[in-house]
């Protein structure tokens, strides 16, 4: 069987089955179809790495492991007190303490705290938090609250044990627990100190959960979350495969602590953490040893003398007298929901490929009742050697002989998964969820590779990925492979500076310095990201040479060093690598953007048209703004051209891409410009119809009442009086600036001078010195012969538009024949005067001049009057 190993397959596009698809459906509502994930490649070498920085820690810390001290004499007057409550089995002896880190480099990831440190936590040992044996003053508790003031330098690690809340506290300091009492349910809270350890004990009276939450005073106990914070986001321990045993890594570990637990009598292993690094989420059996669930730190039940737990300074490693660790692959993880569903396996490819082997004969083997199985066997095989394809087809063939098999959740998610891995982002849409409660948390990993392949909600699947990167240290190499390199570069271009933490141990290679690379640029790195881009632009994998040389010419052109202009070009040469790659979409994008900086709209325009025509499939929210914004660029230039060719041109770029937007005010715009140019060229009907399109898409007043104008205006062309009238009211608000009052004003005097009353109609635009208004009352003052009145609006325009040198235009020309021909009617000699004196000896068209000469001259003073007009004429009032 030929399999699809490569990462290719990312992008390959499948049909999926109808009956399938149905069957899914049936438990989840539909998504739209989205982008497939990018491709990547390389092995992973991070287990490598941090076993061996695990192992080399551990040696050293056993080595140094402390004397094993003994319990406190429960009898003592000082501890009888303390003692009180709890269970005389209680005792702690101190096992281990990790090696401190190496002093962390200078980070520029944030300013004020450094990355995976959240808001309000301590910062480690420059805190401000009283150590070394001064005491903290504990603010009031309330019935759902309590405080554990302890020192951030203190580990802490809490369980539930029988019908008990425990909460074991790393003495590395002394600490101050006068005050430590609360009321309600923690009014049952005990303490005791014995060496190297406090503990604190609550009754559990039912099934209610405790939360933690670190402050900058110590530890906040409750039980209901935290207030402003989401609880379900908060970090879990992810256990990793490391050399010499199992890591539950943590940020600062504490030290480890041996107890024997009350309830049954157990020895139990707590490992401490002095941040809020979260616990682990459900119970995991394996030979020798229990897992405990825990809300901070690691619990282990040891059942055999050969199970230890060290501290590293990378957390504490859970270790064996034989190696490997028995079960390792069962109890390795805190909650293995994605590991049982997609049946991962971390094997050797030769076990993996036995195993596929070996399915597959059962799978044609198998009896009619069990052949559902033996075919979901076969997928998670085929899908655990890297044949998303096959285990993709396999699955859907199953399913459609057993289509009711498509509700239960673990054959949703292999599908679900086998569908992104494969490329088709319909079937993908399951990984969504919802899922049942106890086990949202452990598939949120692969939400984040769904919402990162299908695009428009980078920072949540950056953050997604980022929270459960180490996750995928314990999926076999074949997957590790393809989904690796893919999280890396979501968490490296779009995770916060917490986010970004988890790239600083990634493997060797070059998907993996491009990640670095994205991570650097977001953290004020440039010339270092600039330098790594340029260097892998030449990169033997075309996929990494092709994104690093994107990010090259963007950068170029940020800086200066490249025109709009030229990155365009640059991004157009990059067309057949970025096809090769599969990310011809995104560097279309990229093109587009580049000639929008240039203003080039409609070339802009063109290119984001060749989006569409791409095999990627790019989402909405990554198009869209883009498309508006061009679109709405190209309405408002083209709305003050003049040229009718340009407006005509214009309008028919916006119509072709009216039905691809969505409707909302955006769309309302430039379906309002659409209209004006429709109006322009003389499409009544079709502008009518753009403008009743917008009205019910603007949600402000002055936008509606903008689009009601042209509405209205519409309907005046079309002789649609009442409608006109109409329209305006129902767009009309108080609230409207005076300029737009004004400007409907005018509006309704067109409208009430079309009906034939022309009183009312100078009613409306007596005041009103814009042009229209002007040249409104003018006319209805001309056709009743006002002459006088007439003059006086006709001159006020004249004043306004015909400058007192240069050539004269057109329009200029005839506003002042008819300024000379109404002062004529009127024998206004002052006017005429005036009016010669303005326009002087400058040059008009045809018998223009000769006219305007005519009647300036026979209709103006004596010339010993016109002589005598000076140009301080032109500011007096008629």
């Amino acid at each position: 069987m030929r399999r699809c190993l490569l990462p290719l397959a990312l992008l390959l596009s499948c049909s999926a089955m109808t009956t399938v698809a149905d069957a899914a459906r049936r438990t989840h509502a539909p998504r739209t179809t989205q982008a497939a994930p990018p491709k990547g490649k390389g092995l992973n070498a991070a287990t490598a790495a941090t076993a061996a920085a695990a192992a080399g820690a551990a040696a050293t810390a056993g080595a140094a492991a402390a004397t094993p001290a003994a319990p406190a004499d429960p009898g003592t007057a000082a501890d009888a007190d303390l003692l009180k409550g709890l269970p005389a089995p209680w005792k702690a002896t101190v096992l281990d303490v990790p090696l401190p880190p190496p002093a962390p480099a200078p980070q520029t990831a944030g300013k004020g705290r450094k990355p995976g440190q959240k808001a309000g936590q301590p910062g480690g040992s420059g805190s401000s938090v009283a150590g070394g044996g001064g005491s903290i003053n504990v603010p009031a508790t309330s019935t759902s609250r309590v405080l554990i003031p302890i020192s951030p330098r203190m580990g802490l690690a809490a369980f539930r044990s029988g019908d008990s809340f425990v909460i074991v506290v790393d003495n590395a300091e002394p600490m101050d627990t006068s005050a430590l009492h609360g009321d309600g349910v923690f009014s049952t809270l005990t303490v005791t100190t014995l060496p190297g350890a406090t503990l604190l004990q609550i009754k559990l009276p039912d099934t209610r959960e405790f939360f933690l939450s670190q402050q900058a005073e110590g530890w906040i106990l409750g039980d209901k979350p935290p207030p402003g914070n989401v609880y379900g986001d908060r970090r879990v321990i992810n256990p990793i495969v490391a050399d010499g045993g199992i890591l539950y890594p943590m940020r600062k570990p504490g030290r480890v602590l041996s107890i024997t637990d009350p309830a049954s009598g157990q020895k139990l292993f707590v490992g401490t953490s002095t941040t809020d690094d979260g616990g682990i989420l459900s119970f995991r059996h394996g030979d020798g040893y229990d897992i405990w669930p825990t809300t901070e730190g690691v619990v282990v039940a040891a059942n055999s003398p050969d199970v230890g737990l060290r501290a590293t300074p990378e957390g504490a490693l859970l270790t064996s007298g034989e190696s490997p660790l028995p079960d390792s692959k069962v109890a390795v993880y805190a909650n293995t929901v994605d590991l049982d569903w997609l049946g991962l396996q971390k094997l050797p490819n030769e076990q993996l490929e036995a195993r596929l082997h070996k399915a597959l004969l059962a799978a044609a083997d198998s009896d009619p009742a069990q052949r559902f199985a033996a075919r979901l066997e076969e997928a998670r095989a085929a899908f655990g050697v890297g044949a998303f394809l096959e285990a993709r087809g396999i699955l859907t063939v199953a399913l459609e002989d057993d289509p009711e098999e498509a509700v239960r959740p673990e054959v949703s998610f292999l599908l679900a998964a086998s569908e992104l891995l494969s490329g088709n982002m319909d079937g993908a849409f399951l990984l969504e969820g919802p899922w049942p409660d106890n086990e949202q948390r452990a598939t949120q990993l692969w939400r984040g590779l769904y919402l990162a392949s299908k695009g428009g909600h980078e920072a949540e699947a950056a953050h997604l990925l980022a929270r459960d990167f180490t996750r995928l240290d314990n999926y076999p190499t074949s997957v590790r492979s393809v989904l690796l390199p893919f999280a890396a570069e979501q968490v490296g271009r779009y995770g916060t500076a917490e986010d970004l933490s988890v790239l600083d141990k990634l493997p060797a290679g070059s998907v993996y310095k491009l990640a670095s690379a994205f991570r650097d640029l977001r953290t004020g790195k440039r010339t270092q990201a600039y330098d790594a881009f340029n260097a892998l632009s030449v990169d033997p994998d075309p996929v990494v040479a092709e994104k690093a040389l994107e990010q090259k010419i963007s950068l170029d052109m940020s800086d200066g060093k490249l025109t709009p202009v030229a990155a365009a070009e640059m991004f157009n040469g990059l067309m057949p690598d970025a096809r090769l790659a599969g990310r011809e979409a995104t560097v279309r994008l990229l093109q587009a953007d580049a000639y929008m900086r240039a203003r080039k709209w409609p070339e802009a325009l063109a290119t984001l048209d060749m989006v569409k025509d791409t095999p990627e499939q790019v989402s909405e929210p990554v198009l869209s703004p883009m498309l508006f914004q061009t679109l709405a660029a190209v309405a408002s230039e083209v709305v003050k051209d003049t040229d009718r060719d340009s407006i005509l041109h214009g309008a028919a770029m916006l119509r072709a891409h009216l039905s691809a937007l969505q409707p909302g005010t955006k769309k309302g715009e430039i379906l309002m410009a659409y209209g004006k140019m429709l109006l322009g060229l003389g499409l009544a009907d079709e502008a009518q119809e753009a403008f009743s399109d917008a009205v019910p898409m603007l949600d402000s007043p002055e936008l509606k009442a903008l689009a009601g104008q042209g509405l209205a205006e519409s309907y005046i062309a079309l002789k649609d009086l009442a409608s006109a009238t109409d329209v305006l009211q129902r767009t009309d608000s108080p609230d409207l600036p005076d300029d737009m009052k004004a400007s409907r004003r005018r509006l309704q005097a067109r409208i009430t001078l079309a009906k034939g009353d022309q009183t009312a109609a100078l009613g409306l635009l007596n005041g009103d010195s814009f042009s229209d208004s002007l040249d409104m009352a003018a006319r209805i003052h001309e056709s009743r012969g006002e002459w006088p009145a007439a003059v006086a609006n006709v001159r006020k325009m004249a004043e306004a538009e015909i400058p007192p040198q240069g050539p004269l235009s057109a329009a200029q020309q005839t506003l002042a024949l008819r300024l000379a021909s109404d002062a004529s009617q009127a024998s206004d000699a002052q006017t005429l005067a005036w009016l010669a004196q303005l326009v002087g000896d400058r040059s008009m068209d045809g018998e223009s001049g000769r006219v305007f000469r005519l009647l300036t001259q026979v209709g103006g003073p004596k010339p010993g009057a016109a002589t005598a007009a000076k140009p301080a004429t032109a500011a007096a009032k008629p």
